[in-house]
């Protein structure tokens, strides 16, 4: 086909091609790796894409040094719950857990290899630490001598001394902060009907309620002062992830989909994140929280408890069981062959979603047989500007993310046409649309 008759489907398909958003599921781009425990992993978190540390019940702390490959038992001498793991630098990191109604938070400087009890035994359940530099730092949890009603502790020494603070709500599942005056907390029981989303401007001495609802409120996450998202559900028991892009003064439900409780977020900018949910499921959007899709499927008994992201291709999802998945795909499965799925029967290109984007959106396709793929994009007067695929594949199904940022080039807002062609032959072409 010439460029000139190819120019001319273009501008067809721009009259004709109708405007959707695939919400389709993706097969699973994370594997597993080997922790070598049976028990509950409750939190992770990374300094790196090879150091990180994961924690969880029976005092159990998993240190790597090479991305997961290997996950080294280390010595806390606790043998209660740990909840939460945090590290305000490569070195410095904090733990709190819960044993016999009391709850106890230990700190390292080594990186993980060594841990020291921090005076800070008190009859709180500590179920959550967040530090915003290696000096300022808060927990909390839930008390046991005041009718289960939050207390938050704060430090401003690294630690060494805690100041009590009283919340007015019974139950803490997580504290976040974006500098030493703003943070929120999500709080209340589930069967008191209460759960609702606090707010300090000055460093946690008062908390205000900026989201009251009636079903569970779990975790909250922010990428700067303006735009963040918790996760919840909905008057009808519906899984819901909340955004807000004004500091939290207004808040849109989105829904993902499932009806599992979504257990712990992360996002790496505005745009791209990832949901760790019940029922061992993954979710991940490109589009700041308003579309999402699986990365791996529903499997009951196993609940998915964190997910931390060291960079945008590398991540870590803990659960029960001793469960600890990786990706370095950002979750996104770049192939597969014959002998791991179903071999689909016909050619097809997909949508691509989420439609419009900015600045990433993904593009699935499957083919019946081996064959040399392109996958290419187009711009509106039929100027190729990327290629996205361009070699041999065996017969299978396929997800390709694009960036509009990717490899340095910056494409402009506009109409974009992707086309998929296998041994010459094209296949299928479709419209997209970038809006910044």
């Amino acid at each position: 086909m010439s460029l000139l008759n190819l120019k001319y489907c273009f501008i067809i398909l721009f009259f004709f091609v109708v405007l959707t958003i695939n919400n389709s599921f993706s097969q699973s781009g994370w594997i597993h790796q080997n922790s070598d425990i049976t028990t509950s992993l409750n939190s992770v978190k990374f300094v790196n894409s090879l150091t990180g540390i994961c924690a969880g019940n029976s005092g159990i702390i998993l240190r790597t040094t090479n991305g997961g490959i290997n996950w080294v038992p280390q010595s806390s001498g606790f043998s209660g719950n740990f909840n939460s793991v945090y590290f305000s630098s490569e070195n410095i990191g904090y733990v709190v857990g819960d044993s016999a109604n009391s709850g106890f938070l230990f700190k390292t400087t080594t990186g993980g290899i060594n841990w020291n009890r921090c005076d800070l035994t008190t009859n709180v359940l500590l179920i959550s630490v967040f530090f915003i530099n290696d000096k300022i730092g808060f927990t909390s949890g839930e008390s046991f001598s005041t009718s289960g009603y939050v207390k938050i502790y704060k430090t401003i020494d690294g630690g060494v001394t805690w100041d009590s603070i009283d919340s007015n709500t019974s139950f803490l599942f997580n504290i976040y902060f974006i500098n030493s005056s703003t943070g929120w907390h999500t709080g209340g029981y589930v069967v008191l009907g209460s759960q609702s989303l606090y707010k300090t401007t000055n460093g946690g001495i008062n908390w205000f309620i900026q989201f009251d609802g009636q079903a569970p409120v779990r975790e909250v996450f922010f990428i700067d002062s303006l735009n963040g998202w918790f996760s919840g559900r909905s008057s009808f028991s519906v899984a819901t992830i909340f955004k807000t892009t004004n500091g939290g003064s207004n808040w849109t439900p989105n829904f993902p989909g499932t009806g599992s409780i979504v257990n712990s977020l992360y996002f790496i900018n505005k745009n791209k994140g990832w949901a760790a949910t019940e029922n061992r499921i993954i979710q991940a959007t490109t589009n700041g929280g308003i579309n999402w899709i699986n990365q791996t499927y529903f499997q009951s008994g196993i609940n998915y408890n964190s997910v931390y992201f060291a960079d945008s291709l590398n991540g870590w999802t803990v659960g029960d069981s001793g469960t600890i998945l990786k990706t370095t795909t950002g979750g996104v499965l770049t192939g597969f062959s014959n002998t791991s799925v179903e071999i689909p029967d016909n050619y097809s290109l997909s949508q691509n979603y989420p439609n419009p984007f900015n600045p990433s959106t993904i593009i699935n396709y499957t083919i019946p047989n081996q064959g040399n793929v392109e996958l290419k994009l187009f711009d509106i007067v039929g100027k190729e500007v990327a290629t996205l695929v361009s070699e041999s594949k065996p017969a299978g199904s396929y997800e390709v993310e694009f960036s509009a940022n990717s490899e340095g080039k910056k494409f402009p807002s506009g109409i974009y046409f992707y086309s998929l062609s296998v041994d010459g032959n094209i296949i299928d072409t479709k419209r997209m649309v970038l809006l910044k």
